[in-house]
């Protein structure tokens, strides 16, 4: 066991020993370069700067406003597919009202007093069929709001433009 510690206590003190003639040499040699026409050695570097990514090096944050790319792009989807749908069951609504006013004249005549021949669902002057058409234009419009505050959102939250440009501004 004595032995063991006299080789390593002897290791040791050939170990600083280079390591001392090491750290004089070294700034000799740093002003030999400096002398010579040679760049001076860069400066030192913390930790912190080894780790941050360069400022010229564009990266892409994975999230915007607490929601990732898909869930940006499935927020857009949706809110588009909303648009679409209102818009079909409106023009769908409209088409029915100009089939039925083909149909049908705007004049009912009647004695005073009586009622206009039979009453049906097929006149173009039918108020549940103009109240579904009031009510489909007011679920487009908050279909295409709800878009637009979605961009707005996006906007704010710093969303790139990528992520939806499928999306355009309704209206």
């Amino acid at each position: 066991m004595l032995k063991w510690c006299r080789k390593i206590r002897r290791e040791l003190k050939h170990g600083i020993g280079a390591l001392g003639l090491v750290g004089l040499v070294v700034p000799f040699a740093g002003a030999a370069t400096e002398e010579a026409g040679g760049e001076p050695p860069p400066k030192s570097v913390t930790l912190d700067q080894l780790l941050t990514l360069p400022s010229a090096l564009p990266v892409e944050k994975g999230q915007h406003g607490g929601m990732s790319r898909g869930e940006w792009s499935e927020r857009f989807a949706k809110a588009e597919a909303e648009v679409a749908d209102a818009k079909a069951s409106l023009d769908e609504s409209l088409d029915k009202l100009s089939a039925l006013a083909g149909k049908s004249g705007n004049w009912k005549v009647a004695a005073p007093g009586g009622q206009a021949g039979p009453t049906t669902d097929n006149s173009p002057v039918d108020y549940g069929l103009k109240q579904e058409i009031r009510r489909k234009r007011e679920d487009v419009e908050r279909a295409e709001r709800n878009l637009r505050d979605l961009i707005v959102e996006a906007n704010l939250a710093g969303v790139p433009e990528e992520w939806y440009k499928t999306a355009e501004p309704p209206g």
